[in-house]
């Protein structure tokens, strides 16, 4: 399977599972509290640090092994059963502290259950791995939208039926069964492998400093939410967490699917000694392109768009929300460290990199949560500031890119992000404070034309691009 392919299966099943996720959000933010969420947000922050440690790296380790057998194959097979369970257990124990730190018992609770997530997940991660090795992405795509639209699907009914934050709980660990199983129907041969520990040192090596630096790298994101926890109330993170949805998904949305191709295909083109600095750049434009012109129309429409889609509840997300949405833009100038550096083997630089980082999160985001909920989202502007200028001094020696390049291509994207939010200014400059459904289609619609005039006028990147597919696409027809 191509790249180009390869990356449109991948964007496919990316979109797709995000469009559930924020249909099933909207629903259920009409059916569970903001305080409700909120400790389901808090169990999964736990979690999620776990997370990050819970393959160890395996999963990198088997795409790139360049003499892979059955016998490295057992050998990941153990190391990550032996991993992720050990973090289960972990997760078990400590559900009763986390809870208590909180005074809210039914984040142990949900710790208990997310807890099995890390038993499961492990069995069907090698043929998970594999898949992706042999760039078998469509197979991917139907294993991820199948098990993501049963799980969300779960959450939402038990929700209704009264299950409160469990509900989100149950929906998840039966997206995990799911993918696990599917993932092992598709590969039966690595279904049932024996684990082994006979290469456990090599894929130590490799994987432990990575894992190390994930869950930095996590514990930047998902930590902060245990500052702003500590110093407010559940609510609050889980107005934080609303705000944050939705540019997290898009950016994530950009950047996931683009680096499960491009790691295998950029590993490559190291090994024979051939730059990615031109490609990088076009992942950056392609970037910044699509991101910027989203976020600097949203937050034109912050709090109408964010009372009309989830409730007057979520009021202060949306007075958040320019904020979070800038945020997040910033992180969209550059790629996630991990897609350059992994390919040149350079996994002390991206721990060093996430540790930096993290330290000054924390510290900031402590500050900020100190002072109220709109003091900490501005804090997480400057965090995310600070770690674009590490990660900007920490792949610059490996994508040969001259500073004015980037310039360019940043001017040229914030243009079409200028010209395609006309429509939101628009509707912002009117001082409307309420937004209809029928509303919110127009202005989205009309920034979208405005967004095509924009990419045209500036012969950006993804025109001339999208002209050449075009014609490939004419020529066969």
């Amino acid at each position: 399977m191509s790249i180009r392919t390869s990356i449109a299966w991948t964007f496919s099943e990316q979109f797709l599972q995000y469009g559930l996720q924020f249909a099933a959000s909207v629903i259920i933010a009409r059916l569970l509290t903001p305080d409700e969420i909120g400790i389901f947000v808090l169990a999964m922050s736990a979690s999620a640090i776990l997370t990050s440690l819970r393959t160890f790296g395996v999963g990198s380790y088997l795409i790139r092994e360049p003499d892979l057998d059955l016998a490295k194959i057992r050998s990941a097979f153990g190391v990550m059963l032996a991993v992720s369970w050990s973090l289960a257990l972990i997760l078990f124990l400590s559900r009763d502290v986390v809870a208590g730190l909180y005074e809210r018992e039914g984040i142990a609770e949900a710790m208990s259950l997310l807890s099995l997530n890390f038993v499961i997940s492990p069995l069907g991660a090698p043929a998970a791995a594999l898949l992706t090795r042999e760039m078998r992405f469509k197979v991917l795509h139907n294993i991820g939208i199948a098990s993501s639209a049963i799980g969300t699907l779960v959450s939402v009914v038990l929700a209704y039926l009264g299950l409160s934050y469990m509900a989100l709980t149950w929906g998840l660990l039966t997206t995990t069964s799911l993918y696990a199983l599917f993932s092992m129907l598709a590969m039966p041969r690595y279904a049932f492998v024996r684990p082994s520990f006979a290469h456990w040192r090599s894929i130590a090596e490799f994987g432990g400093l990575l894992s190390l630096a994930t869950l930095i790298g996590k514990a930047n994101t998902e930590g902060t939410k245990f500052i702003l926890g500590a110093f407010l109330n559940p609510a609050a993170v889980a107005q934080f967490g609303r705000a944050a949805q939705l540019p997290n998904n898009l950016r994530r949305g950009i950047f996931g699917p683009i680096g499960r191709v491009l790691l295998p295909a950029w590993s490559e083109h190291v090994r024979q000694g051939r730059s990615i600095g031109p490609a990088v750049e076009k992942l950056i434009s392609l970037n910044t392109v699509i991101v910027w012109p989203v976020f600097l129309s949203l937050s034109f429409v912050s709090i109408p768009f964010m009372t009309l889609v989830f409730g007057e509840n979520w009021r202060p997300a949306g007075e958040i929300f320019p904020w979070v949405l800038l945020a997040q833009g910033i992180l969209s100038m550059l790629p996630q460290p991990e897609q350059i550096l992994l390919p040149h083997g350079k996994v002390t630089r991206i721990f060093t990199v996430r540790c930096v980082a993290a330290l000054f999160a924390v510290a900031v985001g402590a500050y900020g949560a100190s002072l109220g909920l709109e003091a900490f989202a501005i804090c997480r502007v400057a965090a995310t500031s600070f770690l674009t200028v590490l990660v900007f001094f920490a792949i610059k020696p490996f994508i040969s890119l001259q500073a004015w390049r980037l310039i360019t291509v940043y001017l040229r994207s914030g243009l079409v992000a200028v010209i395609a939010s006309i429509p939101a200014a628009i509707f912002y400059v009117t001082e409307q404070e309420t937004m209809t459904l029928q509303g919110l289609v127009l202005v989205v619609a009309a920034c979208a034309l405005f967004w095509l005039g924009g990419v045209a006028i500036t012969r950006h990147f993804v025109w001339t691009e999208g002209l050449k597919m075009a014609g490939t696409a004419m020529g066969r027809g």
